[in-house]
């Protein structure tokens, strides 16, 4: 009788289970790894861009919108500030689209129009029209 075994003929099965076993795990590996990066690469969110010009009457300031996104009208906010600090929030009048319509949203050609305090302050005065989250125009000088 012959009592040789060979060793290596049992050995196969088990080798080739073992080694896709450790290319499954090493390709999910690289996939996590891959996908944690890739969304590192996703643009935030993005600031308003408006292009707005002012103009001031005797008792009203107006802020037209020349050009960009349009902004809701609930969060827009116009803010006065005198060079000693003292603050001013301005007081809505209208919203108006460029047909002169009453409207909720700040839109190409309309106008944001606020009312001057009724005691204007001396020297050089800050001038701001914002949302929540940006400054969306920015004038210095004297009224």
């Amino acid at each position: 009788m012959n009592w040789k075994i060979d060793v290596n003929e049992k050995d196969d099965a088990v080798t080739s289970v073992v080694g896709e076993i450790l290319l499954m795990a090493l390709v999910i590996i690289l996939v996590s790894l891959f996908a944690a990066s890739a969304f590192d690469l996703l643009p935030g969110d993005r600031q308003s861009a408006v292009d707005v010009s002012m103009s001031i009457n005797e008792d009203t300031i107006s802020f037209w919108h020349k050009g960009g996104d349009w902004i809701e009208g609930s969060e827009l906010s116009a803010s006065l500030t005198e060079s000693d600090g003292k603050k001013h929030i301005l007081e809505k009048v209208s919203l108006r689209d460029c047909f002169g319509d009453e409207k909720l949203v700040f839109d190409l050609g309309g106008n944001y129009t606020v009312k001057l305090p009724t005691s204007l302050p001396d020297g050089t005065v800050n001038i701001r029209l914002t949302t929540s989250d940006s400054v969306l125009y920015a004038w210095e000088g004297s009224l």
